[in-house]
């Protein structure tokens, strides 16, 4: 989310943890475990959009993000939702984080 933060116009948009017990109560259809999979978007008019296309749909915001819109253009999407979801399944391993220590459990659900 950092990351995608620098192409995002300022005010627009509210970043929240899932890792916060209380933004998961605020959004009841989403869970734990698709939060885990992928980044989530919720439009303003709680729309919900996961993965690559939450992504587009965040950068959109910008008047020059309207140009993310491409993404939807036959086979552009295939594409990008099967690079995201190889790189979301990897990210901890990207990033340069081990997991052989048992850390990447931090993520998983309480309970």
């Amino acid at each position: 989310m950092k990351n995608l933060a620098r192409f995002l116009p300022r005010g627009r948009y509210q970043a929240l943890s899932f890792q916060d017990p209380e933004v998961l109560a605020r959004f009841p259809g989403i869970t734990h475990e698709q939060a885990m999979r992928a980044m989530i978007f919720v439009d303003a008019r709680g729309r919900v959009f996961t993965g690559m296309e939450a992504a587009v749909r965040a950068v959109a915001l910008r008047a020059v993000g309207k140009l993310a819109f491409l993404y939807y253009l036959p086979g552009i999407r295939q594409l990008m939702d099967a690079i995201y979801a190889r790189i979301a399944r990897n990210r901890y391993r990207l990033m340069g984080k081990t997991c052989d220590d048992g850390t990447c459990a931090l993520h998983a659900p309480e309970g």
